[in-house]
């Protein structure tokens, strides 16, 4: 099933490989985040430790970014009709900036080096730049009625807000603005997790959900107006934050709050809905990760009128790790076989069934190890043990490295498929 009047071009999807550069490089950083924990289980003490800035650019730059943008370069001819010009040089260029600056980015916060924040917000805002600017060319002519395209419009110019404010930031930190941080800080995190990775995850989400889950369509009113809604309150959030407004800031706080939890029941309530008589792998994947940001953002409200420091931990844990992550995983196992079968009757004729391409079994195991990890991880931050932090540094370290290992067997079918 696809929402009404969306229609999608499976003969404007680029080439294989200008998705999947980004799908093969997303998991190592996610490795190297768990890494960071095993080697320095002391930077869990604090959010604002330099290894905990470092981690979580890891995860929301070096994974969740690249893949965003990996999926976009798919589902924006696809899906929203706009054919990115060039795509596959473009696609070189940004793939090879955003991981270049997200290494020096995470280097930088981690060592609390100036001189690769400098590379990095040159690398990142450059890359990113480039890319709005190739997507916006894409959909100049598409019109906006379609729920996807118009969101699609505002999560990008959420990603160039996000960008802007921490290349502000990064000068910042350099010592050349004089910034108040945690206004910036505050503004940086909101735009780049509410006005960017949120408004995407809902743009994708109005189609992938009823097309992969085989569940009805999300309501009409929710489509239309969620994203333009969720912005206008970003808009009049970011105001009360930077005029320091506490009272103002904690209500539109609990109203974007209020909104998100308002799609992930919605997406819930949709899955109970579903066709399948057994939720495959990826609607669990979504329950994980819906059941996460509603915990998650429980902790951010709490965050906001507590000063212990567990609960800033446990809302970027939960809507980070438990969130992001679990729905990237679950969108993932999807999107990489299906192109794998979709390349396959293009070029070939014909292609073996999805389940060969990508068995169920070890995504079963990853989804096992992802919630293990998941679990770790929200232990070690309550308790604050070194050895525990160290446990769920290795667990996700596993699940990570489970997860390319995935990829590349799907990969290496789809190679056998083709030579025969």
């Amino acid at each position: 099933m696809i929402p009404d009047g969306q229609t999608l071009s499976y003969d404007a999807a680029p080439a294989f490989s200008t998705p999947l550069r980004f799908f093969l490089t997303a998991p190592l950083f996610g490795a190297a985040a768990g890494a960071a924990l095993l080697a320095a289980p002391e930077l869990l003490e604090s959010r604002w430790t330099p290894g905990a800035l470092a981690v979580t650019h890891l995860i929301a730059v070096g994974f969740m970014l690249t893949v965003m943008l990996g999926a976009l370069f798919q589902v924006l001819p696809v899906v929203a009709g706009a054919v990115i010009p060039r795509s596959g040089p473009v696609a070189k260029v940004v793939h090879l900036t955003m991981t270049f600056g997200a290494l020096c980015l995470a280097w930088g916060l981690g060592r609390g080096s100036p001189a690769f924040l400098a590379p990095a917000t040159v690398l990142l805002g450059g890359g990113l730049a480039l890319f709005v600017v190739a997507a916006f060319l894409g959909l100049r002519r598409i019109p906006v009625a379609q729920a996807t395209p118009r969101d699609l419009r505002i999560a990008l110019l959420g990603f160039a807000v996000a960008v802007a404010l921490g290349i502000t930031l990064a000068l910042a930190l350099g010592g050349h603005l004089d910034l108040r941080l945690l206004t910036m800080l505050k503004l940086h995190i909101g735009w780049a997790l509410v006005g960017g990775a949120g408004v995407l995850l809902a743009a994708a989400s109005w189609v992938v959900v009823p097309m992969f889950q085989i569940t009805p369509n999300y309501p009409m009113p929710l489509t239309r107006f969620w994203a333009l809604g969720t912005g206008a309150v970003l808009l009049a959030w970011s105001t009360t934050v930077y005029g320091e407004l506490g009272s103002a800031e904690f209500a539109l706080s609990a109203v974007l709050a209020v909104l998100c939890v308002l799609f992930a029941v919605s997406t819930l309530n949709l899955q109970r809905q579903s066709r399948r008589t057994v939720p495959d792998m990826t609607t669990r994947a979504f329950q994980v990760g819906m059941g996460s940001f509603i915990a998650g953002l429980v902790c951010v409200l709490v965050a906001q009128q507590s000063d212990h420091q567990v609960w800033p931990l446990l809302a970027g844990i939960l809507i980070l790790h438990g969130g992001f992550v679990s729905v990237i995983i679950g969108m993932m196992y999807k999107i990489i076989p299906f192109l794998a079968w979709l390349h396959l009757t293009q070029d070939v004729g014909k292609a073996p069934n999805m389940k060969k391409l990508q068995p169920d079994s070890p995504i079963r195991r990853h989804l096992a190890l992802h919630a293990v990890a998941l679990a770790a991880l929200l232990v070690a931050a309550l308790v604050g043990n070194h050895w525990l932090i160290r446990i769920a540094g290795l667990l996700v370290v596993a699940e990570f490295g489970f997860l390319l290992s995935n990829i590349v067997k799907v990969l290496g079918n789809y190679r056998r498929a083709r030579a025969g």
